[in-house]
């Protein structure tokens, strides 16, 4: 071993240990940075040198690679639990929203709406002739339509709201997937085939893949030999090397043949199996308002076909010398229950009775009007046909005009009036019927009702007296409707209410479970992969002090030579 073997050593002591010194200094300056990774130096001893058989001694030191501290097992672990948090957040935000368009924790309710308008439908058959009561009605009723349009109006401004966000979150994951793809590109050609050495490039690509797991629901796979990494949604590629294959949001056609707001690949049109993230709790709250959104439309439908069918049976204290049907039918050719009828409510084989009132004489006749809505024999009833019955009958004219059907007196003496509308037809049509429209969009009290409150029906026999209508429309809050699967209207929309607070609960207590997980995730990241201040103390003063002493032996070996020149 030669001295300048020695010094040699001590040189690459220096050297080494003046690049750990960096690598700490490194660690130190990026403590605050939530997504850097601790970097260590990996040194190992030279090749020893043997001074004779069987004795070696060693050369110094190398610095074989500055490694990241990073487990990717749990770097995938981390993403995912981040998506799942970003996921519960975002629906436990948005079904609050939902919940509290309810206002169910007040008296300023639809619920409470509509068993006031029930109320006043009772105090009607109290007193069934009374002007003042009877405006009560319609005011109510008003009042109660009004709600459900407010409540499916607030909802559909929600939906529209998540479809924004949706596409705004889209674009954002998006961007981000073409970042990732370019520092893809960057980290092979940083690396040459050495995997690894591209620590600030991968830290930075790291970052970007766990802002995009707060977007979307990804899994990543690194491709040996180049370092670049392959991103995933579901089993379909975002990310191939560098090439982005591009997310974006489209109208298609969901199972139920509706139009929806879509997440798709760019390059494929296909749909993106996004399950988790914003995004994903996005599309999922607003599934599940979609979902209430028809639940409501399900109850003012039930509520305005339900109560109509019992007050076109009914009679006011006057008929009518003209009434026009207040839903359209869209082919008069079809049967009234052909879906190419297009008719709101359907209604089924039955009858009705026709009333027609000479003003003059006090006379009135009574002509049953039948309907076949069975399918059989080519007979079933159209609008053209059911027409051509009314008219038929002496003292009354039946018209079509736009799919809308008027029934008038022949005369000014003649007054018409219905009852016993075992089909549904009437309701159906929207004849003598309390609500117009046929969903809590477009549910109404009829304009013909508000311009005369006389026609308002609380009678079944035409006795101004009596109040079997109007107590039977009282009582059709509380009534088992079978449509609504055997419940009443009231414990149908309860049970909306309920829904919705139990799913914004579920919300909740999901957002704080997920954030539980994250946050042991990332516990256990920052103790693996975070920076450690006393830690990097300890390893500076070991540094210094190796330098030192590194330092020391050049001197030394320094002094040696010149004494050895001295000699010679």
């Amino acid at each position: 071993m030669s001295l300048l073997g020695a010094l040699e050593t001590g040189r690459t002591a220096l050297a080494v240990q003046q690049a750990a010194l960096q690598v700490t200094g490194n660690n130190i300056a990026n403590a605050g940075n939530a997504d850097y990774s601790r970097e260590t130096a990996v040194v190992t001893p030279t090749e020893g040198q043997q001074i004779r058989p069987g004795v070696f001694i060693g050369t110094g030191v190398n610095l074989d690679s500055i490694q990241r501290q990073v487990d990717s097992a749990l770097e995938e672990r981390l993403r995912g639990s981040t998506s799942d948090s970003s996921s519960a957040d975002t629906q436990q935000q948005w079904l609050g929203r939902v919940e509290s368009t309810f206002n169910e924790l007040s008296d300023t309710d639809l619920s409470t709406q509509l068993s006031k308008f029930f109320n006043s439908w009772s105090d009607l058959a109290n007193k069934p002739a009374d002007a003042g009561t009877r405006q009560v009605v319609l005011q109510d009723g008003a009042s109660v339509a009004q709600w459900f349009t407010n409540l499916r109006g607030q909802l559909t401004s929600l939906q529209s709201n998540v479809d924004d966000q949706l596409k705004g979150q889209v674009q954002g994951a998006n961007d981000l997937a073409q970042k990732i793809a370019d520092l893809n590109g960057q980290i092979a050609t940083a690396e040459g085939g050495v995997i690894g050495s591209a620590n600030g490039l991968r830290d930075q690509r790291d970052s970007l893949l766990k802002q995009l797991s707060q977007q979307v629901n990804i899994s990543t796979i690194e491709q040996p030999g180049s370092g670049m990494v392959n991103v995933y949604i579901g089993s379909q590629p975002l990310i191939d090397g560098v090439s982005n294959k591009g997310l974006t949001v489209e109208p298609q056609s969901n199972a139920s043949g509706q139009i929806v707001q879509t997440v798709v690949f760019k390059e494929s049109d296909r749909p993106a199996d996004v399950t988790s993230g914003q995004v994903g709790g996005l599309i999922t709250s607003k599934s599940s308002i979609g979902s209430t959104v028809d639940q409501i439309d399900n109850v003012a439908h039930n509520l305005i076909f339900e109560l109509n069918k019992i007050h076109a049976s009914g009679q006011g204290t006057t008929g009518y010398t003209s009434v026009t049907s207040t839903n359209q039918v869209q082919d008069p050719t079809k049967a009234l229950n052909d879906p190419a009828a297009n008719l709101g409510f359907t209604p089924s084989t039955g009858s009705f009775v026709v009333h027609v009132k000479d003003k003059n004489t006090g006379l009135t006749t009574s002509t049953l009007v039948q309907v076949d809505l069975d399918g059989l024999n080519g007979n079933d009833t159209t609008l053209n046909s059911l027409a051509a019955s009314i008219g038929a009958i002496g003292g009354v004219n039946a018209t079509i005009s736009g799919g809308k059907l008027t029934i008038a007196g022949a005369s000014s003496n003649n007054e018409i009036s219905f009852s016993q509308d075992s089909s549904g037809t009437l309701a159906a049509l929207g004849i003598n019927t309390f609500f117009s429209g046929s969903k809590a969009s477009d549910i109404a009290v009829n304009s013909t009702l508000t311009a005369n409150s006389n026609l308002l029906a609380a009678s079944k026999n035409g006795d101004p007296a009596d109040n079997q209508t109007a107590l039977a429309i009282s009582q059709l809050e509380s009534q088992p409707i079978a449509s609504l699967n055997g419940q009443s209207l009231k414990d149908t929309y309860q049970s909306i209410v309920n829904n919705v607070g139990t799913q914004a609960s579920a919300a909740s207590a999901n957002a704080q479970a997920a954030k539980t997980v994250s946050d042991t995730l990332q516990s256990q990241r920052a103790a693996l992969s975070g920076v450690s201040m006393d830690e990097e103390a300890v390893n500076m003063i070991r540094q210094q002090r190796a330098f030192q002493a590194a330092s020391r032996v050049v001197s030394a070996v320094d002094d040696m030579m010149k004494t050895l020149l001295q000699i010679t």
